[in-house]
């Protein structure tokens, strides 16, 4: 859930104006408040705090961290959002922005050399490595018929493989100069991007003759309805050994960020959900909270979800047609349950992620089917369990109106519901690993009810919009039309989601007030903190 394939087209650069407010900034900005203590919120609170201005965090929960979270269970820690994390080469540009956010400094980051294993329903094995050249083998071991398309594909994602977005400034604050620059570095990738993004991965994937091959490439892109562009983003990103998995995972990864931001001095006020942002002419001068109380602001910062933002906070006021167009028709990604289990062994033999078959489709709400489950299996070097135990996650798609409306009207049916789908996840992996049914010591079930819960994110979804052909490199402003001292960052600002997209955004958008208030941004490198090892 952490993978970022947005891209953004040479003409994009061309088009973009620079971002502004018609009126003179004062001299003395005042406090800025941040809607959202998620990893967009404590980005950006983290590069203004580094630049002088003063910020206040408005979280409505307990915690910092947003979705990236996770859940203590006895000796187990179950993770859920990271999987893998983009920016783990020291060479990347977003390995840069952890840097400065504090945020895997001193955490072991683990990496394979086998990105994920495929299983078919006929034993069929592909071995997805983290290198184009073996990537190009295994793809023509499984289907030699297919060598010239196996070809093609490999090349479009070794020409994709250096993107990296630009961090000297934010595309509203470029200059014509440093937009043509940008975009003569873009410039190479331009034919690929062009000629994959508005091809649906369904219509490439129907271009293969071999049946196992077809299937793979679905799960490697992860869903039907994306973008062929994202499957050749994947297999780039991943060939720069620049994705791993950080010791600690989501929790761990959150509390050095925040940690990071209380020591530069931001504040951070839990239990405070925001209501309404206040407007007074035509400018965001504070937010009311639900207990009442109203805060002032000089400029307001939402990371909260979109939807709600726009539509709650600000009562739809501040829309034009491209926003209704984005909230009414383009697609998001699913909400989703995560089974998490506790395991008092070690699985010696168990890939870090299998996607396998399923006999019998699995029901996980009154409509959804599977006929595949991807496992991600954790041992004792993520620090999420102890020596000698495993953590395995499973995540699945689902419909967030099933579990939200089941949960509202008949509690008791939905947790029988839940018990169910931990029932039958653990009986498909009994059949592929035997044994280890006597070996769950802790089991655990989150649905999209419970995610909302924690964020109030719009149907459920865990990373906004999806990237189909028909967003992907879309450019989604982060202010809002007629709106004043008013911004927003997060995964609703930038499709395909991802940590690595809301840390980037958060620190766009502290770019830009920082502009704003004509202050020379800066961005500050943390001394080193050292982390004890094993269980956070």
């Amino acid at each position: 859930m952490t993978g970022d394939v947005t891209t953004m087209g040479v003409e994009d650069y061309a088009r973009a104006t620079p971002a502004g407010t018609g009126t003179a900034a004062p001299a003395d900005p005042g406090k800025i408040l941040i809607i959202g203590g998620g990893i967009a919120g404590l980005s950006c609170g983290c590069y203004l705090q580094m630049n002088g201005l003063q910020t206040e965090i408005l979280e409505a929960g307990l915690l910092p961290g947003g979705l990236c979270t996770a859940w203590h269970r006895g000796p187990y820690v179950f993770d859920g959002c990271l999987r893998w994390l983009l920016g783990t080469d020291p060479s990347s540009a977003f390995y840069q922005v952890w840097t400065e956010l504090g945020a895997i400094a001193g955490r072991e980051i683990i990496s394979h050399d086998e990105v994920m294993r495929i299983e078919g329903s006929n034993g069929e094995v592909l071995s997805l490595p983290a290198d184009l050249d073996e990537v190009s083998r295994e793809f023509k071991r499984v289907a030699p018929e297919d060598a010239a398309l196996i070809d093609r594909l490999v090349r479009a994602a070794r020409r994709c493989a250096p993107l990296e977005p630009p961090l000297e400034n934010p595309l509203e604050l470029m200059t014509h100069f440093e937009k043509m620059k940008t975009g003569l570095r873009y410039l190479p990738m331009l034919p690929v991007i062009l000629r994959w993004k508005g091809l649906p991965i369904t219509s490439y994937v129907a271009r293969y003759r071999n049946r196992f091959l077809r299937e793979a490439l679905l799960v490697i892109a992860g869903d039907k309805r994306m973008s062929a562009l994202v499957l050749v983003m994947v297999l780039g990103l991943k060939s720069r050994k620049n994705t791993a998995f950080v010791s600690g995972g989501s929790w761990a990864f959150a509390q050095a960020i925040a940690g990071r931001y209380g020591r530069l001095g931001g504040i951070v006020r839990y239990k405070a959900r925001v209501v309404s942002v206040t407007v007074e002419n035509n400018h965001a001068t504070g937010v009311q909270c639900a207990d009442g109380t109203v805060l002032r602001a000089s400029t307001v910062v939402s990371c909260a979800d979109g939807h709600t933002t726009i539509f709650k906070m600000l009562n739809g006021r501040f829309v034009d047609k491209k926003i209704l167009n984005l909230y009414q028709s383009c697609d998001l990604f699913p909400a989703i349950l995560q089974v998490s289990l506790g395991i008092d062994t070690i699985l010696a033999n168990a890939p870090h992620t299998l996607n396998l078959p399923i006999s019998s489709p699995l029901s996980v709400d009154d409509t959804t089917r599977h006929d595949r489950l991807e496992v991600e299996v954790f041992g004792s070097e993520s620090a999420l369990c102890p020596e000698g135990k495993t953590v395995i996650t499973v995540r699945l798609p689902t419909l967030y109106e099933f579990w939200v409306r089941l949960k509202k009207e008949d509690p008791q049916r939905y947790r029988a519901y839940k018990r169910r789908i931990v029932k039958d996840i653990i009986a498909i992996l009994e059949h592929r690993f035997p044994g280890l049914a006597g070996h769950i010591e802790l089991a655990d079930i989150a649905t999209p009810a419970t995610f909302v819960r924690y964020t109030g994110n719009w149907q459920g979804s865990y990373e906004g919009w999806l990237p189909t052909p028909r967003i992907l490199g879309r450019r989604i402003p982060s202010t809002l039309p007629g709106l004043k001292d008013f911004y927003m960052a997060g995964h609703w600002v930038v499709a395909g989601g991802g940590l690595p997209s809301a840390a980037l955004s958060g620190r766009y958008v502290a770019q830009m007030i920082c502009a704003r208030y004509g202050r020379t941004f800066a961005a500050i490198v943390p001394e080193p903190i050292q982390y004890t090892t094993g269980m956070p």
